[in-house]
């Protein structure tokens, strides 16, 4: 299973827990081509080496000291969303900036010079100078309040957002790391126990105790064994490669655990906070291209400096004046339109994000109660099918048992040791999907 890591958005957790599934049945190998192909490679005591380190890959080392949530936290910092993040928080800089200005347009200076000179020059001068300042209408600010207030929610939750989407591919990629763990583990015993159990039954045919055909059960049985654990290694060495992919570290927490959150509805969910802020915003947007659509007052003060022809002395004036526009602004209009199509967007994706939060949460619930059925029940399977392999033990060691039956006991008592594992990682698994459901991030 490949983790590919997205941007930050309003988007729900995407579900792959089909993925974690208990392991497939192999299919035996007949005797007598168990037999040729060990003959073939004769591979009675150990794997080749060049065989299992022929490809470099990293190995990922449980390590206690290292958490769940400092793992989320290393792998977020460097995942490709923080820049998204970084936009959203200088975007609500800037908004928050455009609320607290003084002047909703630039202030002008104006200076002009009227002289006769080109005509009568009959020593007519005059000089103005003027300086113009543009004014908010009362209450047409707190439209872009609103909207620097929602931007700046909007940017704390898309950082929670962004932690929780990366806490999802942690806890899957953890958990597929854990399984493949656990059969390479059993798969490895198995094999060394099947290769065993051939060796001295070979021992037993040298002493015609046992039959030949008793040896080739054993050795198909042995290679049977080997075949499964390669490929336990190959599915364990992918889900290292991913891991390090994805955190970029080479060790994996010892104890990945969680406990079932005291949560139980979607109300702090960050994805759905993301989403009603965003509905914020968009009628924050509204309002402010509703109060831009008057014009801005000017007030204008300046001084004339005049010069009356044959007259040597200038008269000194203060002028001052109010400038208001009449009507709206045309292309509000259409700004307007676009404002209100993206609000029925955001409220119409809102409810939607809703529903699938909503049944993703009924389908973690479900998933977690099955989880612990199937972990209580393969308990009890594995119990029984240690027993039953210890009772053939007994009765193969005082002949009562033929190899067979024992490679068969052996064989139901692996799987069920297995499936009991597998089930307790799912279990743990239920449990951070609950909690991814709910929003909440260790």
């Amino acid at each position: 299973m490949t983790n590919s890591p997205k941007p930050c958005e309003v988007t729900e957790y995407r579900d792959r827990s089909s993925s974690l599934t208990t392991a497939r049945t192999l299919p035996r190998v007949g005797a007598l081509a168990a037999l040729v192909l060990f003959n073939a490679l004769n591979a009675s005591a150990e794997p080749p080496d060049p065989a299992l380190e022929a490809h470099a890959h990293i190995r990922i080392e449980p390590q206690s000291s290292l958490s769940l949530r400092e793992v989320i936290r290393t792998t977020a910092a460097q995942e490709a969303g923080t820049e998204v993040i970084a936009a959203r928080r200088a975007e609500a800089d800037a908004f928050a900036w455009d609320a607290k200005r003084l002047w909703p347009e630039p202030p002008s200076l104006s200076a002009n010079h009227v002289t006769d000179r080109i005509g009568t020059d009959d020593g007519y001068r005059q000089w103005n100078t003027g300086l113009e300042l543009p004014l908010w209408w009362p209450g047409q600010r707190r439209g872009r309040r609103n909207r620097a207030r929602a931007a700046a929610a909007a940017a704390g939750h898309a950082e929670q957002a962004h932690l929780l989407e990366v806490a999802g591919w942690v806890r899957q990629a953890i958990a597929e790391l854990a399984l493949a763990g656990v059969r390479v583990e059993l798969a490895e015993a198995e094999w060394r126990a099947e290769d065993a159990l051939a060796d001295q039954i070979e021992r037993a045919v040298a002493l015609q105790e046992l039959s030949e055909r008793d040896l080739l059960l054993a050795r198909s049985a042995s290679l049977d064994s080997r075949i499964h654990f390669l490929e336990a290694l190959e599915e364990s060495r992918h889900a290292e490669g991913d891991y390090a992919l994805l955190t970029g570290l080479s060790a994996s927490p010892s104890d990945w655990t969680e406990a079932t959150s005291e949560r139980t509805t979607l109300e702090a969910h960050p994805l759905l906070l993301l989403a009603r802020e965003n509905i914020a915003r968009a009628e924050a947007e509204i309002r402010k291209l509703q109060n831009d659509q008057w014009g801005h007052p000017v007030v204008a003060f300046g001084s004339q400096h005049e010069r009356d022809a044959g007259n040597d002395d200038f008269d000194n004036r203060i002028l001052a004046g109010l400038r208001i526009p009449l009507g709206r602004r045309g292309d509000t209009r259409v700004e307007l339109a676009m404002a209100q199509r993206a609000l029925a967007e955001s409220q119409r994706d809102t409810r939607r994000l809703e529903r699938r939060l909503q049944g993703a949460l009924a389908q973690a619930e479900h998933r977690l109660a099955l989880a612990g059925e199937r972990a209580r029940t393969a308990t009890e399977r594995a119990r029984m099918a240690s027993e039953y392999r210890r009772l053939t033990e007994i009765g193969f060691g005082l002949g009562e048992a033929d190899p067979g039956t024992l490679l068969r006991a052996r064989a139901l008592a692996t799987s069920a040791e297995q499936t009991r594992r597998e089930t307790q990682i799912l279990y743990q698994f239920g449990i951070a999907e609950l909690n991814q459901a709910l929003g909440v991030i260790p």
